[in-house]
């Protein structure tokens, strides 16, 4: 028996995308991006599916809708380094609160990050620390800026720096959602210490 939907009410274009983008995420993260097909997104967001073909051709273009849009929304889109030292520190604290706010407000970003990962889904250009506008990016032009200015060891390599710093959040995130241990109140301490011991760490 062929499916019915009641007709979509009229939106503007953006709302609609946001609307489909919003069900994706939703359902990506409980069943992973693989499973998750065209016609379930359609079902749960009821709207014919052909809507859905209209703003995203196809289901990889979509895939990468939903991870463009987690990633758009990190605090820093600087293509220029940090100032100094101490404007490091500060922006690398303002992230690290952020991506603890987010994460373990809404565990579904770490859901959606880990199925990627699990289904091989290529994620190369959208995390390349080499693209410009990035969290990854902007890190590694300062820390490349910290060796050749404020004294950073220049025999480690920045890309161990970089892997090291998400490394330490994402355990961190899964300790906290998975045993449940740091409360609330315990994340600026840890963003304090986290951030200070990572630059105590770029020392020569």
């Amino acid at each position: 028996m062929a499916e019915t939907f009641t007709v979509p009410k009229r939106m503007p274009a953006v709302e609609r995308r946001q609307q489909i983008l919003q069900h994706a995420f939703r359902l990506i993260s409980e069943q992973g991006f693989k499973t998750v097909s065209m016609r379930d997104i359609a079902r749960e967001a009821r709207i014919n599916e052909a809507l859905i073909y209209h703003h995203f051709p196809t289901k990889q273009a979509l895939l990468w809708a939903v991870v463009r849009e987690m990633i758009e929304h990190q605090p820093i889109h600087s293509v220029t380094p940090a100032l100094d030292e101490e404007d490091f520190k500060a922006q690398l604290q303002a992230f690290v609160h952020f991506y603890l706010e987010k994460t373990l407000a809404d565990p579904s970003i770490l859901r959606i990050i880990l199925y990627a990962v699990m289904e091989d889904l290529p994620l190369r250009n959208e995390f390349n620390y080499q693209k410009e506008g990035t969290f990854l990016n902007w890190m590694y032009r300062s820390i490349e800026k910290g060796k050749a200015e404020w004294g950073f060891d220049r025999q480690v390599d920045t890309l161990v720096y970089l892997s090291s710093f998400m490394g330490g959040l994402i355990y961190f995130v899964l300790q906290a959602a998975v045993l449940k241990l740091f409360p609330k109140s315990e994340r600026l301490n840890f963003n304090i210490t986290y951030v200070s011991q990572f630059l105590k760490s770029l020392e020569a």
